[in-house]
C-alpha cells in the first residue's frame, strides 16, 4: 500500500501490471543491451550532424515491433 508521501511515476505503475511471465519483461530483465552502444559508437560522429537516436533504444524498439 502506498503511503500519502510517496511518489510513484505513471510508468512504474504500468510496469507493476505486466505479468512476470510476459516475454518482453523476461527479455528486459535478463538481457543487457548496453553493448550495442559501444558496438556502434564508431558509426556516429560526435561533432557533425544531428545526434543519433540511441542505438540501444532503436534495437529495443525493433524487438518490441517483432512481438
Amino acid at each position: 500500500m502506498l503511503t500519502q508521501h510517496s511518489q510513484v511515476s505513471f510508468y512504474t505503475e504500468l510496469y507493476t501490471r505486466i505479468p512476470e511471465d510476459n516475454t518482453l519483461r523476461i527479455i528486459q530483465d535478463h538481457l543487457d543491451f548496453s553493448f550495442i552502444n559501444n558496438l556502434l559508437k564508431n558509426s556516429y560522429s560526435l561533432y557533425y550532424g544531428r545526434p543519433s537516436k540511441e542505438p540501444e533504444m532503436m534495437v529495443k524498439l525493433l524487438i518490441l515491433k517483432k512481438f
